[in-house]
């Protein structure tokens, strides 16, 4: 609690304008008292103005701000969505492979039907040309 007390020039002026000592010094504890009276219920009003800002702000806060549970929660949603995406991938990569082992035996087994092709055309090439037949009557 903060005292107030009247600079000497004021109380000099109530001393002239009141005419006595005593009724000076009871105005001016009466003026003294005001002050404190007002001080205080000042300092109640600012109190209770921050507490009112306080909820005020904290209340725009939250409509505006995302708390604390809201954002784990959205966090852990990502999470589960990103694992679903994560396993439809590896069931797409497993597929994949699975593909690429098919088309591994496909291509082997195409590539020995074309080099079987193409001994059986060499040959029959080389045996259907008159040249050849002709050399190989003269050597047997």
């Amino acid at each position: 609690m903060q005292t107030y007390t009247l600079p000497r020039e004021t109380f000099n002026l109530l001393l002239e304008a009141l005419g006595g000592q005593q009724k000076a010094e009871a105005f001016a504890k009466s003026m003294e008292s005001f002050l404190v009276a007002i001080d205080n219920k000042a300092t109640e009003r600012i109190v209770e103005k921050k507490e009112m800002i306080k909820i005020e702000v904290r209340e725009e806060l939250r409509k505006e701000l995302v708390t604390r549970e809201i954002f784990e929660s959205l966090v852990k949603e990502m999470r589960e969505r990103f694992n679903v995406v994560d396993e439809k991938f590896k069931v797409v990569g497993e597929k994949f492979k699975s593909l690429e082992q098919r088309m591994d035996e496909k291509f082997k087994s195409l590539n020995f039907k074309l080099n079987l092709f193409l001994a059986i055309a060499l040959v029959a090439l080389t045996f259907a040309n008159p040249t050849f037949v002709g050399l190989i009557e003269k050597l047997f």
